[in-house]
């Protein structure tokens, strides 16, 4: 009895692991409108304001985005639905 317990608990514990995997990534364009710690907020051309984690392994190109930057976010959906920043590319003022 404890045996498969203890394999059942492996075998979900294998299949948390691999629901990162199965992320939902997406492209979003638009201006920086606010910024909270590692927290930007980004107003994109449909006037809609999304909130990104730049979390440590985040890719920046060049700078950590600035109030006012027009930017490309490359990101994923964690498991939470929050929106994990992957790329920041800072298009211009």
């Amino acid at each position: 009895m404890r045996k498969k317990i203890i394999f059942t608990l492996l075998v979900l514990w294998m299949i948390f692991l691999t629901i990162p995997a199965l992320a939902d990534a997406g492209v979003s364009y638009g201006k920086v409108v606010g910024t909270e710690f590692s927290v930007i907020q980004v107003k994109g051309d449909n006037g809609r304001v999304s909130v990104f984690w730049l979390g440590h392994r985040t890719h920046l190109d060049f700078r950590v985005p600035f109030f006012g930057d027009r930017v490309k976010i490359e990101y994923v959906k964690d498991k939470l639905g929050r929106n994990a920043v992957t790329r920041a590319t800072i298009l211009g003022r």
